[in-house]
């Protein structure tokens, strides 16, 4: 229990801190004090102090337990296949895509903040103080919703390629493949799911054209980005799980007909009826283009939550 209490205290512990400090300095500085809202700009500052410390916090927390979850399930994955030699393999590489993204991550981050600031007539050095840490605060902001994107982005894509795809046409491994495709999926909602802290930043005043265009684009890059290999990872493990259900169905007829040991058809008996539960249990998952009902969740999970935005920033302004 103590040592469950010490992980969670260490997943949260430094962005808690981060988003608490944010707070205060920019309370301190005038932007978070909402007696000090009086025309549009003011009321940007105040949604920016107040949203930007909590997507940086979000994005944080969300990347630790990405990390996290990704190391335990390819862990887990790969002792059930018999392959813990390659753990240390796999985490090495991953660890020279995560040096490059953060590289990456920074040199967009710094580009689209002076954009931004250039864009909203923010940049001169003459500002308040308060608009100044702002500015400040946003390369941060930048930085790990690019990092946070790329690295969602890039997960997928490295299970289905470097442990899913070498390993589906064995049957022992096949059967533990939906480990994949749950790490897949659960980074796919942590990142849709950052979005609904957006309309945030625009309470109270009208929106930035530069905003919506973002939101698109984002989204839809993000469309193509995590929900394909997703989709890919369950439409390559129902044909490999249904070729192998014939196989085996096969290969026990075989032996009923020559008379074989009871023991060969029960073993193979055994790998035909985990088969049979992963075959039934990849039936509950919608994939694309077969089901038009999960079609349509992928569909208003993709433009619904901008929409959403759009709306309640509407009835809010």
């Amino acid at each position: 229990m103590n040592k469950k209490k010490n992980t969670v205290l260490q997943l949260w512990m430094l962005p808690l801190l981060f988003v608490v400090g944010c707070f205060a300095v920019n309370y301190a500085t005038g932007a978070l004090d909402y007696r000090n809202i009086s025309s549009e700009s003011s009321q940007r500052d105040f949604n920016a102090a107040l949203g930007m410390p909590l997507v940086i916090g979000y994005l944080w927390v969300s990347l630790r337990i990405m990390h996290r979850r990704a190391a335990n399930g390819m862990a887990e994955f790969l002792v059930k296949i018999n392959q813990v030699s390659a753990f240390e393999r796999h985490i090495r590489v991953l660890e020279v895509k995560l040096v490059k993204h953060v590289i990456l991550a920074l040199a967009l981050a710094i580009s689209v903040t002076l954009v931004y600031l250039i864009t909203e007539d923010l940049l001169a050095f003459n500002q308040p103080l308060s608009v100044l840490v702002l500015n400040m605060m946003a390369v941060p902001f930048w930085f790990l919703i690019f990092l946070f994107t790329v690295q969602s982005a890039c997960f997928p894509r490295y299970l289905y390629r470097h442990l899913l795809r070498p390993n589906i046409s064995d049957v022992s491994a096949i059967c533990h493949c939906k480990l994949i495709y749950d790490l897949g999926m659960n980074n796919t909602i942590l990142c849709l799911m950052m979005f609904a802290l957006f309309p945030v930043f625009w309470f109270g005043k009208t929106i930035p054209i530069i905003d919506i265009i973002i939101l698109f684009v984002v989204f839809a890059a993000l469309t193509i980005l995590l929900f394909l290999p997703v989709i890919r990872m369950i439409l390559l493990m129902k044909r490999h799980c249904r070729e192998n259900i014939y196989a085996l169905e096969l290969r026990i007829r075989e032996r009923v007909v020559a008379g074989q040991s009871d023991q060969n058809i029960n073993d193979l008996s055994d790998q035909l009826n985990r088969l049979n539960q992963l075959d039934d249990d990849l039936k509950h998952i919608h994939y694309w283009p077969g089901d038009l009902l999960a079609n349509l969740q992928i569909l208003l999970l993709t433009i619904g939550i901008p929409v959403v935005c759009l709306l309640l920033a509407w009835v809010i302004t």
